[in-house]
């Protein structure tokens, strides 16, 4: 199985789509009074924990990962909204890395299906019906570091001579730059003051988005499995690497995948700073 072509549930790695299609709907303003629970359709959604966060706006929102508030920001926008922000951003769509490999597409659920409000709530927050690959969510967070600009991934072994990279869907938008500027600083914010802490490296700054997703599978003891993500880009000021962690189908890991970025980064940092050095050494 390759799991970085393959598709799992996302859970809040998706809350930057609805950041994305907040800004796009100019309901960037919005202010929710989080008690740690919200109903809708029969059904109550909690916050991880039941915690309340009181009344945050969406930088505060995405910083603490509150459930409570996407969901009703997921009733302003309206399914078709999110839709619309969740396919620029490549979900729902199958990446074709190379001549006869290509990632699953992942499932987005239909404008008719949001039309149930159970169902927008759990879209909302990265529940429900709608899987992703660590690949798009890897392509979705690039577009934002990329100031907005969404680039289909693709492998390439070498260019040499001139060589041609092989042809792709040309570059497309999926937020504006001044939209994907403000994400970008909202994610270095979730790093370096919310939950996302244990992303920061040793060198330099992060952004990036932790997510925790329900599975519906358990364990022999009757306890849920769950999909620990984190995704983000590094360093947070000057964007060079895009990196993805999924630790899928745990309890609960030894090393958060935030951790994992974090030394990712720091291993990135090494072999740059190796780079760098190289020319003086032969030179």
């Amino acid at each position: 199985m390759n799991r970085s072509l393959s598709a799992f549930s996302a859970g809040s790695v998706f809350k930057v789509v609805l950041a994305a299609a907040a800004y796009a709907q100019g309901l960037d303003w919005f202010t929710y009074d989080c008690t740690g629970s919200i109903q809708t359709a029969g059904e109550t959604f909690r916050c991880a924990l039941g915690r309340a966060h009181g009344t945050v706006n969406l930088r505060g929102a995405l910083e603490q990962s509150c459930n409570c508030y996407f969901i009703a920001l997921g009733q302003l926008l309206g399914g078709q909204a999110i839709l619309n922000a969740a396919q620029s951003f490549g979900l729902g769509t199958p990446a074709l890395l190379a001549p006869g490999l290509k990632s699953a597409a992942g499932e987005l659920p239909s404008a008719a299906d949001l039309q149930n409000a159970g169902s927008l709530a759990s879209f909302s927050f990265g529940q429900g019906g709608l899987t992703v690959t660590p690949l798009q969510v890897t392509a979705m967070f690039n577009a934002i570091a990329s100031g907005g600009v969404y680039h289909s991934p693709c492998i390439v072994g070498s260019i040499t001579g001139g060589t041609q990279v092989p042809q792709q869907p040309q570059p497309a938008a999926a937020c504006s730059p001044a939209v994907a500027r403000v994400l970008q600083s909202m994610l270095a914010t979730v790093v370096r003051s919310g939950i996302g802490g244990d992303a920061q490296p040793h060198t330099g700054t992060a952004a990036g988005k932790t997510g925790t997703a329900q599975t519906g599978q358990f364990d022999a003891d009757g306890r849920e499995l769950l999909h620990y993500w984190f995704a983000g880009f590094y360093p947070a000021d000057a964007p060079r690497y895009t990196i993805t962690v999924l630790q899928d189908s745990q309890q609960k890991p030894q090393t958060s995948s935030a951790a994992l970025f974090a030394q990712v980064a720091d291993a990135l940092a090494v072999l740059d700073a190796a780079i760098t050095e190289k020319p003086a050494e032969n030179s």
